[in-house]
């Protein structure tokens, strides 16, 4: 009778007297359901924050909490309330909202992917995915002959369907529920995480593949003319693909200057984005693909991407990600568990995680990886997700097995994401101690080490030096890691008062400055309008964030915390010291100085600080990219007669510091518009001894020899022997020894740069030789921030002296054995 009764309720609901009113957009669902909806949505956000707020402190992401609360808002009855009420099959409406999540998801990940660092890492990538894809697909290929006859109590319709479809459920992996876990917990920035994330995507493709293979097949085999379908939407996706660029071009340059895109605009590219993410789905094919391929050639630069990042990111990771995952937990129907259905899903858990492991630990003999580390990723490789649950609908249909299985995928997809939550809290957990007691030094970063780098600034008056620096560190913008821009703009009651103190009570125009500065978004556009420049000219991927500034202490602390998540191992500032007309250097607020002191005493990396002189009379600019450079003035290599665009200056004592400035020196080398001369300041009484590179290479064989720890001495020696051999040896630099007896020779030495070198790179004070430190008390008292090299530096007012950059080097209390 309830049966008849839901029936004739669907039928009546379905007929023509049907009351519009309680009908939504949604197909098929009324009012009443949707309002059940709304409800265990805003059940789920809230027993999963709780969750989280205990779970967090272990590192568990928070899809773990978010599948918890699934399993709790389902134990309330919720769902059979749904499906008691018109919807003929939960499953059905679950995989719609599942499938829309799934799309938008995955286009935001194909945005917000660093493709350069996707490039850098593509060889481990594809021998990591091809080694578990092909050990998985073996495990499942030799595990189907024993299921032929018994799957879960019924015989299937052919053996080849059972082992196809089980070769695509053992090794498929949910790659929105991995790329979840690693933006939660910070792990994209890393290269282990990066892997980890593609590998994922990667395997999920090819499973999509051959899951469209296998419906291609069925539909060859019924003589279906919907086979052409196929060719249909590979032509159809790629002319999307190809109109990708144009038209976001075409809407940047109508918002030129703009933070966003007008709202037609944005409601024209969400639109575009949605009907090329759904078109192959309306043809029987997953257009997860699709979104991702769409993310990834959409342009990063103007207000488009901002636009859409910024009106998707809200919806997608507030709601429609909470009950992506939930919908796991709330998919278990505890009245029909039993023995029968629990075991077969954990054993098909057990058998992917198996076959995962096998190709992990095959691949990590090739890539040389720790097998520990391999075993760690074939556990979150096998995170399912709802892919199982999707492709089994079709696996039902097929007659490949019975209904049963799906409640034992259920139960698997549930244990094998549960069970990546501890795994990727050690792998989180193993990479920040890597970090915190890795030296995050040029010095000792290694030659294939990518280099990964982020610029901090208040204003976008100081940007571009910084961003300039960063251009001539790239050698290939096509490898180089995305530079974080971190953009401390002040908040909405500091301007406005900043703006009433500045202006006077007379001023009839003080209310539309206060409220212009309120909402700070000046500040951002202009920072904006940089980013841009720089990311078009320089093809540099660049990821801005803008922080509110607070007080000193709390602004450091975000500036640090934004460079160990990015796993950063330069960190380039504005120095607190500004170039005024006539020359100075003033500084002109006391919270960026103590911005700078905070910084170089707690960055978990090396600090650069740039004292920038954008008034120089002569030689070029770091005010604008190379490319769109107009100056015509051109310089002579110092070591041949190439032409070169800066001549820069690094200045060596001795010490840690120093040698990291000569490090970052050597980078600046590399490049063809650079020519760089590098200074040595030794005292007359030790010239003897370090003058000739032969003393160098016989010292430096003989420390080798030894085998115990070095001096600071003997490493500055050993230091300045590799740049003379690799650098000036080759005549990439020109390499000048100074002999001084008193402190007066170091002053004049320095301040004869001035009108030389657009760019004079020194170290900071506190590690330097204290014998060529004597008699420049003044000099070091007055620059305590900065060092004594800095000061003299800094305190020449000649219109012809060129920027200073000042490197402190990153300091590590425990360093790793090697």
């Amino acid at each position: 009778m309830r049966i008849e009764a839901r029936k004739m309720g669907r039928v009546s609901l379905c007929s023509e007297d049907v009351d519009p009113l309680v009908w939504t957009p949604v197909p098929g669902i009324a009012v009443d359901t949707l309002f059940l909806l709304v409800i265990q949505a805003l059940a789920i956000i809230l027993v999963s924050n709780l969750f989280h707020s205990l779970l967090r402190r272990y590192n568990q992401p928070n899809a773990i909490s978010q599948i918890l609360a699934g399993m709790v808002v389902g134990g309330m009855g919720l769902r059979n309330a749904i499906v008691h009420i018109d919807v003929d099959n939960v499953e059905d409406m679950y995989n719609g909202y599942i499938a829309a999540t799934r799309i938008l998801y995955m286009f935001l990940v194909g945005l917000e992917t660093d493709i350069a660092s996707l490039r850098s890492t593509a060889r481990r990538c594809v021998a990591f995915t091809y080694a578990t894809v092909a050990a998985s697909l073996l495990l499942a290929a030799i595990v189907s002959s024993g299921m032929y006859g018994s799957m879960m109590h019924s015989p299937v319709r052919t053996p080849e369907m059972l082992a196809a479809t089980l070769m695509v459920a053992l090794t498929n992996t949910s790659s929105v529920s991995v790329a979840r876990i690693a933006d939660d917990l910070k792990l994209t920035v890393t290269e282990n995480g990066r892997l980890l994330v593609s590998a994922a995507i990667g395997t999920n493709i090819i499973c999509v593949i051959g899951d469209g293979v296998l419906r291609s097949t069925r539909m060859a085999r019924e003589n279906s003319m919907d086979l052409s379908q196929g060719l249909v939407v590979l032509t159809g996706v790629g002319l999307a693909l190809w109109l990708v660029r144009p038209a976001v071009t075409r809407v940047n340059q109508r918002n030129v200057g703009q933070h966003h895109v007008r709202r037609r605009d944005l409601a024209f590219m969400i639109s575009a984005i949605w009907i090329v993410g759904n078109f192959p789905q309306k043809l029987g094919f997953d257009g997860l693909p699709t979104s991702f391929a769409l993310g990834l050639v959409f342009p990063r630069e103007g207000p488009a991407a901002r636009s859409v990042a910024d009106a998707l990111v809200p919806p997608v990771n507030g709601l429609l990600i909470p009950f992506y995952f939930a919908t796991i937990g709330m998919r278990m129907n505890f009245n029909t568990m039993s023995g029968a259905i629990i075991l077969p899903g954990i054993l098909m858990m057990l058998l992917g995680l198996v076959g995962k492991a096998i190709g992990a630990a095959v691949a990590s003999a090739y890539l040389n990886i720790p097998l520990c580390d391999a075993l760690r990723f074939s556990v979150l490789l096998n995170v399912k997700g709802h892919v199982d649950t999707m492709n089994m609908q079709f696996a039902k249909s097929e007659g490949v097995w019975a209904e049963q299985a799906l409640y034992a995928m259920i139960i698997g997809n549930l244990a094998s994401t549960l069970v990546a939550g501890p795994a990727a809290a050690v792998f989180v957990r193993k990479e920040k101690e890597a970090y915190a007691m890795t030296h995050q030094a040029l010095e000792s970063l290694r030659e294939e080490a990518e280099l990964r780098m982020m610029t901090c600034s208040n204003s976008a008056h100081s940007m571009p030096a910084l961003l300039s620096l960063v251009e001539l560190m790239v050698m290939e913008p096509a490898k180089q890691p995305a530079v974080q821009v971190v953009h401390l703009f002040e908040g909405g009651h500091k301007r406005a008062a900043a703006a009433a103190a500045a202006a006077s009570s007379a001023t009839p125009y003080l209310p539309p400055i206060i409220d212009e500065y309120d909402a700070g978004r000046e500040a951002i556009n202009d920072m904006n309008t940089v980013v841009d420049l720089y990311l078009r000219s320089t093809g540099i991927a660049l990821q801005q964030i803008d922080v509110v500034c607070s007080s000193a202490s709390r602004d450091v602390d975000a500036v640090c915390r934004c460079a160990g998540e990015a796993r950063a191992s330069l960190l380039l500032l504005p120095c607190y010291r500004e170039q005024r007309y006539d020359g100075k250097m003033a500084c002109r607020l006391e919270e960026r100085r103590e911005l700078n002191v905070g910084v170089l005493a707690k960055a978990p990396c090396t600090v650069g600080l740039l004292m920038d002189r954008p008034y120089r009379s002569s030689g070029a600019s770091f005010q604008v990219p190379t490319s769109v450079d107009t100056s015509t003035s051109t310089l002579l290599h110092p070591c041949s007669d190439r032409a070169v665009r800066h001549v820069i200056a690094a200045v060596f004592l001795g010490g840690a510091d120093d040698r990291e400035a000569v490090s970052v020196a050597s980078r600046l080398a590399e490049n063809p518009n650079i020519g760089l001369t590098v200074f040595r300041f030794v005292k007359l009484s030790t010239y003897d001894t370090v003058t000739s590179s032969t003393s160098r290479a016989a010292a430096a064989a003989e420390g080798e020899g030894l085998g115990r720890p070095f001096n600071d001495a003997e490493v500055d020696e050993r230091f300045m022997w590799r740049f003379y051999e690799n650098y000036a040896a080759t005549e990439m630099a020109m390499y000048v020894e100074k002999v001084v007896e008193s402190p007066a020779d170091v002053v004049e030495t320095l301040e004869a740069m001035a009108g030389m070198f657009s760019l004079v790179i020194v170290g900071r004070a506190g590690r330097q030789p204290k014998d060529l430190l004597v008699g420049l008390d003044e000099w070091a008292e007055a620059g305590r921030e900065l060092g004594a090299v800095a000061e003299i530096l800094a305190s020449n007012t000649s219109m012809e002296m060129g920027s200073v950059l000042i490197m402190q080097q990153h300091r590590v209390l425990v360093q790793l054995p090697r």
